[in-house]
């Protein structure tokens, strides 16, 4: 759907992924589209087998997912999913000298959106394998290396990976926003870690009704900061949306000019301690209603700030019937907002550096502009047979 959104409003998509266009008359989000109505139609079918006989695997749409991608055939858009395939590779290397593609950035921020699909995904794989039901896994102390290690190991790997793209980018530019970028996904760690924390010891209250003498920290404590944390994440994270992905804010400290000062602006005058903070808004908007920024601004916020819902968790959101699947849909949403705004304010980028130096003078982009990370600028063009 951003995709197809982004076509609409002539923003081309294929460019700023710094992708080749295969077939210039066949946009790219249709064959986007058919990939991804097959899968839909699979975890559909699914979820219908599940609530009509309450036997269904959660591991088959996992096991279709990847049956679609690896695909032998040359059916089913195989230059789409070849092309799929090379990314996931490049994603998920760990060689931090490699080049980093914008594309790669998008499909790994959209990864961390879907952080706990990866968690699940092991859980249901173990399910599959040992016939226990989840709660075997989940619910009791014991299974200490399935809840308290690769649980939250594999929860933050996308965030990993994002780290590991801006250190990347920052061994490459040298700038300083990759370190503050990088900064961003680490304190997303500590809310993991808390929140297996927590987990854990709500289950010890449920069995003995208290933590183990040797913690250090006792429930409301371990509540405390894993609060702490996810506000400190949640303020970063939300701040560097609107200020970096989007570029639409921007704060700077001027010190207010005298008339006099006005007159003779060849003066240079020493800068003053007291300066006053004076927020900017981008002047430069693509999409040409200003509401819609200010709705996405609205929407990221709160979107951003859900963990609000997760704090009464124990008395309300857990007695809601699909709660969960929520909150993960309204991330999902949130990210689909994401997507076209960061892709709008590369456009913006794309556009305005092409024009006259007069015409760019108050675009507080320059520092943002992306260096291409090959010659070109674009990824290799997949050189497999046509299908």
């Amino acid at each position: 759907m951003n995709l197809l959104i982004l076509s609409k409003y002539s923003i081309d998509p294929v460019s700023l992924l710094q992708l080749h266009q295969t077939d210039k008359h066949t946009p790219l989000y249709k064959p986007i589209f058919i990939l991804s109505g097959i899968l839909s139609l699979i975890v559909i079918a699914n979820l219908v087998i599940y609530w009509l006989y309450d036997k269904a695997l959660a591991i088959v749409p996992y096991i279709s997912a990847l049956v679609l991608l690896l695909w032998p055939g040359k059916s089913l858009q195989r230059r789409e999913r070849v092309r799929f395939t090379r990314m996931l590779k490049r994603v998920f290397s760990i060689n931090i000298f490699a080049p980093v593609f914008f594309s790669d950035i998008i499909l790994a921020d959209m990864l961390t959106s879907f952080s706990n699909v990866f968690g699940d995904l092991f859980i249901a794989s173990c399910v599959m394998l040992t016939g226990h039901d989840s709660s075997y896994f989940m619910d009791n102390t014991h299974n200490l290396y399935y809840r308290d290690y690769m649980i939250p190991l594999l929860i933050s790997l996308p965030y990993l990976i994002r780290l590991k793209q801006c250190i990347a980018e920052y061994i490459e530019s040298k700038e300083r926003r990759h370190i503050f970028n990088a900064l961003k996904y680490t304190s997303s760690i500590p809310v993991v870690v808390f929140s297996a924390v927590q987990r854990k010891a709500a289950i010890y209250i449920a069995e003995s009704g208290t933590v183990p003498q040797h913690w250090y920290l006792k429930e409301d404590t371990i509540f405390r900061f894993w609060m702490m944390f996810v506000f400190i994440n949640s303020m970063y994270s939300f701040w560097w949306d609107i200020s970096m992905d989007w570029n639409l804010l921007s704060i700077t400290f001027d010190t207010p000019q005298t008339e006099e000062n006005r007159h003779h602006k060849t003066v240079q005058l020493p800068p003053q301690k007291h300066a006053t903070p004076i927020v900017h808004f981008r002047r430069q908007l693509y999409f040409s209603q200003p509401i819609w920024y200010i709705v996405a601004i609205f929407f990221d916020f709160l979107l951003r700030i859900t963990w609000s819902l997760k704090l009464s968790s124990h008395i309300y959101i857990r007695k809601l019937d699909g709660s969960i699947f929520l909150m993960e849909l309204l991330e999902v949403f949130r990210r689909w907002i994401w997507v076209i705004f960061r892709m709008e304010s590369e456009w913006v980028k794309k556009v305005y550096s092409s024009l006259p130096s007069g015409s760019f003078d108050n675009l507080r982009m320059s520092l943002l502009d992306r260096k291409p990370s090959s010659s070109s600028g674009l990824l290799s063009p997949i050189e497999e047979e046509d299908p």
